[in-house]
């Protein structure tokens, strides 16, 4: 398969699927809902509840392994308040808060884009 072609096929296939749902540069955009350069507590925590909705294939309000790629073992273990092996959407919510914390380094409230791309959206 030639070069181009494959990169158009992953193109499509992350298009289509629930993986990273923009490309970092656009994903900070696209959480800064009111176009101020900056990302507050509520914004960051609408991009986590987002990726959660996509990626709650069965609608039961809870991730699981099983159910999709999306949080690696180490972050099941560390969201996973419970030790149900799932993580809900307040054990989520509560994750993005102490995220945005531990990210929020000079602690005005906001990310700003370099504060936000450390994030790296590998974490979920």
């Amino acid at each position: 398969m030639s070069k181009p072609r494959f990169l158009l096929r992953a193109l499509i296939i992350a298009t289509l699927s629930c993986g990273p749902l923009w490309a970092q540069s656009s994903t900070f955009d696209h959480a800064d809902r009111n176009d101020d350069a900056r990302v507050d507590r509520d914004e960051f925590g609408r991009i986590i509840l987002d990726r959660f909705d996509c990626r709650d294939r069965n609608k039961d309000g809870a991730w699981s392994l099983k159910e999709c790629a999306g949080p690696s073992r180490d972050t099941l273990n560390a969201v996973d308040i419970s030790n149900d092996k799932t993580i809900s959407r307040d054990e989520l919510t509560g994750w993005g808060d102490r995220r945005f914390d531990s990210l929020d380094r000079n602690r005005d409230g906001f990310l700003g884009v370099q504060e936000f791309r450390e994030w790296g959206l590998s974490d979920m």
